[in-house]
């Protein structure tokens, strides 16, 4: 008998069809991800994960806008139209400096069923993190300062394999170094839920019962935790958990440290139909998302409208990473400079289809910002996509492959293979 759960979401970043010119796609139906901060490590995310894709490609690794330019940036795309997502390793970077810069961001649009309502997540800001920094003595400010600061949702990237006994397997073994364990994820887990009974309690006199925080769990699924069984065991895990959402996303090899872990279109066929049984026999506490970057092999399954798995990179989702600096002209008072670079997949951080400009006049009194896209170039990508040169909805293994992106890892940041098995 199928049980009742809430409706499964799914990533979101416009409907528009591919055969629309891009230049008839207005601003408004635009998402931007402004990667403000790039750099990992002690004062940001406090981990170095050997697949971040921050750590493996040179175009963004350690790097940053100006602390007091970024608001700049925002809010001048953000007065063209555009829907901008302010982007950084951890939302508790510097100690919370970047949600008393920035106030309640989300990290990118979370919907459900086949009208696109937004899922609960989307109400106020969603705060991303590894879990470390709530690990640190200063938690309890931390999370006092993202309430403040209009956050309702912490979301956690969740690295652990659950044995029969649904406990996380805490021994070393798990094929990702560099990452937040599941055991400590468990401690910052229970930290949050004593503060949100903090809020329950009335304890804190400025605080409503409604803010205690939700909190999504982000599960990368490779070849070292797929199947029906393992995700029956993490739907079971997270349930005695109280977690409110449960995201699944493929593994995807940056750096092409783990090649035995990145899931075949067999496996991917297989893991939606397993999405699917879960959903549909499974008991959840939580609501079941489901990432794009599965693609669209075998997705059909999951009865999500039909444009779901079409990742919309390079058409209405575009990465602007910062850049060095340069004068592209200057006359009449007037200079441009670019300071930016638009890209297409948020993830690769390829091809490159425009420059973020930088226009001063006024003697320096008046600054600006705007996009300006590489419109045949979209276009020529767009086609590429068409005609069949990449068959997958998430083209960013077939990109990757094209463009030999894990050659390009420079040497001093390569590690040895590591040995994986299915």
């Amino acid at each position: 008998m199928t049980v009742e759960n809430m409706p499964v979401s799914y990533d979101f970043h416009g409907d528009e069809p591919f055969t629309t010119p891009f230049r008839d796609i207005k601003p408004e139906d635009i998402h931007v991800y402004l990667d403000l901060d790039t750099k990992v490590g002690k004062n940001t995310c406090g981990q170095k994960c050997t697949h971040c894709w921050f750590v493996n490609y040179e175009k963004v690794y350690d790097k940053s806008f100006a602390m007091e330019e970024g608001p700049l940036i925002l809010a001048g795309l953000r007065s063209h139209g555009y829907h901008v997502y302010p982007r950084y390793v951890d939302s508790f970077a510097y100690g919370g400096e970047f949600m008393r810069i920035y106030g309640p961001a989300n990290n990118r649009e979370f919907r459900q069923e086949d009208d696109h309502k937004p899922t609960e997540t989307m109400e106020k800001g969603d705060a991303w993190t590894s879990g470390r920094p709530l690990l640190g003595d200063d938690y309890l400010e931390l999370l006092d300062l993202a309430r403040e600061s209009g956050y309702g949702t912490i979301s956690i990237t969740y690295h652990g394999v659950i044995d029969e006994d649904l406990r996380v397997v805490d021994d070393g073994s798990y094929p990702i170094k560099g990452v937040f364990s599941g055991a400590d994820t468990e401690k910052v887990l229970r930290r949050i839920d004593e503060y949100n009974e903090r809020h329950r309690a009335g304890l804190l006199s400025d605080a409503e019962p409604s803010d205690a925080f939700r909190v999504n769990i982000g599960v990368t699924i490779g070849r070292h935790n797929h199947g029906r069984e393992s995700l029956e065991r993490y739907a079971r895990y997270f349930n005695g958990l109280g977690v409110d959402t449960v995201r699944f996303n493929s593994f995807s090899d940056h750096g092409g440290r783990h090649p035995g872990l990145q899931l075949s279109r067999e496996e991917t066929e297989q893991a939606y139909r397993d999405f699917k049984w879960l959903h549909e026999n499974v008991e959840l506490n939580f609501q079941l998302g489901v990432s794009e970057d599965f693609g669209t092999f075998g997705i059909r399954v999951m009865g999500f409208p039909g444009h779901v798995g079409w990742c919309r990179a390079g058409r209405q989702l575009f990465a602007v990473i910062p850049a060095r600096e340069t004068v592209l002209s200057e006359s009449g008072g007037v200079r441009r400079e670019k300071i930016g670079d638009i890209v297409g997949c948020v993830n690769t951080f390829e091809p490159h289809l425009g420059i973020l400009v930088r226009t001063v006049s006024d003697g320096g009194r008046s600054t600006g910002y705007d996009l300006e896209f590489d419109h045949e170039g979209i276009e020529e990508f767009t086609a590429r996509r068409l005609s069949g040169v990449y068959r997958d909805g998430c083209f960013a293994r077939e990109l990757s492959e094209e463009l030999e992106l894990v050659s390009r890892v420079p040497r001093r940041r390569r590690l040895p293979l590591v040995e994986t098995t299915s």
